[in-house]
C-alpha cells in the first residue's frame, strides 16, 4: 500500500464507472476531465520536501481559496470546498483494476502557474510540532517566499505488495514574487511503507 495514500479519493469516483470500462486491461482517468480531486496541496506528514535549509510546499489549488481551518496534513477534503478553488494542475491516473484502492501510476502537470511556497525548514519543523499545518500558519512564517512554477511535473509509481516498491519524481521551476527564479527537484522511494528521499534540491537563482 502506498505510504502516503494520497489518491484513495479516486475509489469513490471509480465506483461510478461503467462495466465496459471495467473490462479494460488498464483503466485511465484524466484530471480534471474525468475526476476533480478534493485536495489542496502536495503535503502529508510523510511528504514535506526539504533540504537542511529550505522546505517547499506545492499547492495543487490556489492557496487563497484554501479554508483557513483546514489542516493540510489531512490532504483530502471531502466537502464541496475544494471545488471552489482553481485547480492548477492536470494529469492522468492509471489503474490496474476496479478493485484497487489506489492507482498504479499518476502523472500530474502544471497548467502554467503552480503555487510553490518556500519557508526555512527549521521554522516549518516548529510549526508542525502539533501535527497541524494551515495556510494562515504557513503564511505567518517569517521566511516565507512565494513562487509560481511555470513548469511542474510529478510522476508517482505506487508500490505493489511483494512485487515492487514505490517511487516518485518531481520537478518544478519558476519565479518568486521578488523576481529571482527557483528550481525544485526531488526523488522519493517507498520501501516497506516508509518514504525515503535520496535526492532533494531547492535552488534560488
Amino acid at each position: 500500500m502506498k505510504g502516503r495514500e494520497r489518491f484513495t479519493w479516486l475509489a469513490i469516483t471509480f465506483a461510478a464507472l461503467t462495466l465496459a470500462t471495467a473490462a479494460q486491461a488498464q483503466i485511465h482517468l484524466n484530471i480534471p476531465e474525468d475526476i476533480d480531486p478534493p485536495f489542496y496541496a502536495d503535503v502529508t506528514p510523510g511528504f514535506l520536501p526539504h533540504t537542511e535549509e529550505w522546505a517547499a510546499v506545492i499547492f495543487y489549488r490556489t492557496p487563497a481559496c484554501v479554508p483557513a481551518d483546514f489542516n493540510l496534513f489531512d490532504f483530502l477534503d471531502f466537502s464541496s470546498r475544494p471545488f471552489s478553488c482553481e485547480l492548477q494542475i492536470k494529469g492522468r491516473t492509471i489503474w490496474r483494476s476496479l478493485d484497487d484502492p489506489y492507482p498504479a501510476e499518476d502523472f500530474l502537470y502544471g497548467t502554467g502557474a503552480v503555487p510553490v511556497w518556500f519557508v526555512r525548514w527549521s521554522e516549518l519543523q516548529a510549526a508542525i510540532a502539533d501535527d497541524e499545518l494551515t495556510v494562515p500558519e504557513l503564511a505567518a512564517l517569517p521566511s516565507l517566499l512565494i513562487g509560481s512554477a511555470s513548469f511542474f511535473l510529478e510522476s508517482i509509481r505506487d508500490d505493489i505488495v511483494q512485487q515492487r516498491g514505490g517511487n516518485e519524481a518531481l520537478v518544478a521551476s519558476g519565479t518568486l514574487a521578488d523576481a529571482p527564479s527557483f528550481q525544485v527537484e526531488l526523488t522519493e522511494k517507498l520501501r516497506a511503507g516508509e518514504p525515503l528521499f535520496p535526492h532533494v534540491r531547492i535552488d534560488f537563482h
